[in-house]
């Protein structure tokens, strides 16, 4: 039987609960990190600012993953992304993410996902629908024995004075503060797109980073962040993929030329960087008629809700011109994170780990970005090995008994080192 999280003192004004393990954060990482820490015989909380299957960019999106199978072909496939990163990845990291992820994906086939199968009978893992990805982990973190605090944000982490030993927030709507003692501590909190408000990611406003650096960890590749993704003007649409079949125009009518002088076609991937050029001479129109029929209601199946801003405007976006605008995506599509020191995702604060968008990608993707495929990947791996590092780490720590003092490190918006004072020139 799972092993849960003990209740140190609670009280309706309070909730204060004791484990092996804290997740801090609701997406897949967080997932991930929470089953792994409780496979390798942890008690494990989860706490999130919103609900464990639903936050996140993933949970709406319909995800591709970095799939490769084992064999002499995988580390051709590496060598090919490793040379499109501006040769700052690392290859052997690189290698561990596409072995773990495959891993971890035939162990959610071993656990019952519903993958869907390919014509010739074989199942097709390559793809993860998010909503029912995100409902299938809440489930497995659930069998785990996991304790799930939804709607419970982490305001502060808290130090012994030698290492990370829990954090504390507040539960938004039972309207009480909580505190969660742990021997570790893990951050997959997600990237940050603050107030950009792109599908998924209204949360993600950049809370673990924070945490982060209050407790002494490092950033790094953040300069990696300026990732920009097309979708509909005035919508929070950021999913590019349709945009693959698209013909673009200005104002007028007239096309988009692409660099040899013929129509604009495609404007995801390379193509980007003529769009966002044509964006910044004026108002930007594009078409989805470059897709056939077949792949018209493919699309519609496969990408529901991108199509649901088009419904509501009563655009046909197959066959009717409509305006689009670029998206900053920050680090949710970015690069730049918390630093990663070892293979375990630890930050080099003791106690502290990383996992997901919260971390620092320029290991896999140098300066460019991941996208979806590879940023799920990651996800995937690195909330696997975090959760393994962390609860490794509890094992260690499991004769230390937790000090009665410890350190609050919140220190922006809870303890400010000064007063706001008006600026006099």
């Amino acid at each position: 039987m799972p092993k849960t999280a003990r209740a140190v003192r609670s009280a309706p004004e309070r909730l204060h609960l004791a484990a092996d393990v804290l997740v801090l954060g609701g997406g897949p990482s967080a997932a991930w990190a929470a089953v792994a820490a409780a496979e390798n015989g942890a008690t494990v909380v989860l706490a999130d600012k919103g609900y464990l299957g639903t936050s996140g960019a993933t949970a709406p999106s319909n995800t591709g993953t970095w799939c490769v199978p084992p064999g002499d072909n995988r580390h051709a496939v590496v060598e090919r992304r490793w040379q499109r990163t501006g040769e700052l990845a690392d290859q052997r990291w690189m290698l561990r993410c596409v072995d773990t992820a495959y891993r971890n994906l035939l162990q959610l086939s071993e656990w019952g996902y519903p993958f869907p199968s390919e014509d010739d009978g074989r199942l097709y893992i390559a793809n993860l629908r998010g909503p029912d990805y995100m409902r299938f982990m809440r489930r497995r973190v659930l069998l785990a024995g996991v304790t799930v605090l939804d709607h419970h944000p982490a305001l502060e982490l808290l130090s012994d004075g030698d290492a990370i030993v829990g954090a504390a927030g507040v539960g938004r709507q039972v309207e009480r503060d909580w505190r969660v003692d742990a021997r570790a501590v893990v951050l997959a909190t997600g990237g940050c797109a603050f107030r950009e408000r792109i599908l998924g990611s209204t949360g993600l406003t950049g809370d673990g980073y924070l945490m982060a650096a209050e407790a002494g960890a490092s950033l790094s590749g953040m300069e990696f962040t300026g990732k920009y993704t097309l979708a509909p003007h005035g919508s929070s649409l950021n999913k590019g993929l349709p945009f693959r079949w698209a013909s673009f125009h200005r104002e007028d009518g007239s096309p988009i030329l692409g660099p040899t002088g013929e129509p604009l076609r495609n404007g995801i991937g390379d193509r980007e960087e003529e769009v966002a050029r044509a964006l910044i001479e004026g108002p930007l129109y594009a078409r989805l008629d470059q897709a056939e029929p077949a792949l018209q209601g493919w699309l519609r199946q496969g990408q529901p809700n991108c199509f649901v801003p088009y419904d509501r405007a009563g655009i046909d976006p197959f066959n009717d011109l409509f305006r689009i605008t670029l998206r900053a995506e920050g680090t949710v599509r970015g690069t730049g994170g918390i630093d990663i020191v070892s293979d375990d995702c630890a930050t080099g604060v003791p106690g502290l780990y990383v996992a997901g968008d919260a971390a620092s990608r320029e290991i896999m993707t140098g300066a460019v970005s991941g996208g979806g495929a590879v940023n799920s990947s990651w996800a995937l791996a690195s909330g696997w090995w975090a959760g393994k590092g962390a609860s490794t780490h509890a094992r260690r720590r499991g004769g230390k008994a937790f000090r009665s003092e410890v350190l609050p490190l919140g220190q922006a918006g809870l303890r400010p080192a000064a007063s706001p004072r008006a600026h006099v020139s």
